[in-house]
């Protein structure tokens, strides 16, 4: 097995004159999940369908599984799967009939593939809808068969765009346990998404896009902890604040600035709240004043993605 389940060289694609994606260089290492974020023409499903061979690079390239995307597109196809923005399939054919012939793909037939097919159906809520046509499922039946497509053979590396889209909530956190169970299983997996809470329920890192680069890839522990006073901590004291406190603690390590909101309240802007707290409170005992509340808040995905690219994820919308 090669270290990284998929890495870019200097990954170029270009339209018409237009930079889709520039000269991305990155790695995704074996058995994680990679969430991608980005506002509209980040490049996010240019690089998805790229690395499955739906796209051929203008330049530089990419490996998956140790295989080159432009010299050994065949066998990128044997260790990759990809779950489209859109879903595919035929107007008359059938949620039964398309998992069929996805396990048949990969080797699956018999009783085996039978029994997957089947078992593929329940888990994603299809069972019931397994004879309608393609044309006559609800949006959200669409999604959850364009998704359950992977699930018939679990890839070595399993591609995501947007899964949830059109999706209820109960069947967003049905696919995201199914995505994290794969992950799980030994799949690498990668998810382009524009919703907060499925980045933060999948992800082992997260990155960043924007006009086609890499802004940032962290997990999202390390990018809360990036953005300088991101952590607010309210400290409500027992009496009036003197200026002697509010002095103290903006010399405290990590103390980025220090507001009074009130007589006895204190707001402070702080990096890594949980390496402040207990200095704060080493640093007030001498002077005998009681604290009667402490209340924090980190950041959120979207202010560190607000932070990164000056975009509101709540008015993106990937094309």
């Amino acid at each position: 097995m090669v270290e990284s389940a998929v890495e870019t060289f200097e990954l170029t694609k270009s339209y018409a004159g237009t930079t889709a994606l520039d000269h991305l260089s990155i790695k995704v290492s074996q058995g994680e999940i990679l969430v991608l974020l980005g506002p509209n023409g980040s490049g996010k499903t240019t690089l998805l369908h790229l690395l499955a061979t739906v796209l051929k690079p203008t330049a530089g390239t990419a490996t998956v599984n140790g295989f080159d995307i432009v010299k050994q597109p065949l066998m990128v196809r044997e260790s990759i799967g990809i779950s489209f923005q859109e879903p595919r399939g035929f107007w008359r054919h059938k949620p039964y009939h398309i998992l069929s012939f996805h396990a048949s793909m990969y080797g699956l037939s018999g009783k085996a593939k039978d029994e997957k097919v089947e078992e593929t159906l329940k888990a994603f809520d299809l069972w019931s809808s397994r004879n309608k046509r393609f044309m006559e499922l609800s949006g959200g039946q669409g999604k959850r068969l364009e998704v359950a497509k992977l699930f018939v053979y679990k890839p070595a590396v399993a591609i995501f765009d947007e899964p949830t889209a059109m999706v209820d909530l109960e069947g967003k956190r049905m696919m995201w346990d199914r995505i994290r169970e794969m992950r799980e299983g030994g799949s690498t997996v990668l998810v382009a998404t524009n919703e907060v809470r499925e980045a933060e329920y999948l992800a082992d890192r997260i990155m960043i896009m924007k006009t086609g680069k890499e802004v940032v890839t962290e997990d999202l522990r390390t990018l809360k902890d990036s953005i300088s006073g991101g952590d607010v901590v309210e400290v409500e004291f027992a009496t009036p604040v003197s200026a002697e406190v509010v002095r103290i603690l903006g010399r405290a390590k990590g103390t980025v600035r220090v507001s009074q909101e009130t007589e006895t309240l204190l707001k402070a802007y702080v990096n890594r709240s949980e390496d402040w707290l207990p200095q704060m409170m080493a640093m007030v005992q001498p002077l005998q004043v009681k604290i009667t509340a402490v209340r924090v808040s980190e950041p959120s995905l979207d202010d560190v993605f607000l932070h990164y690219t000056g975009n509101e994820m709540a008015k993106m919308a990937d094309a």
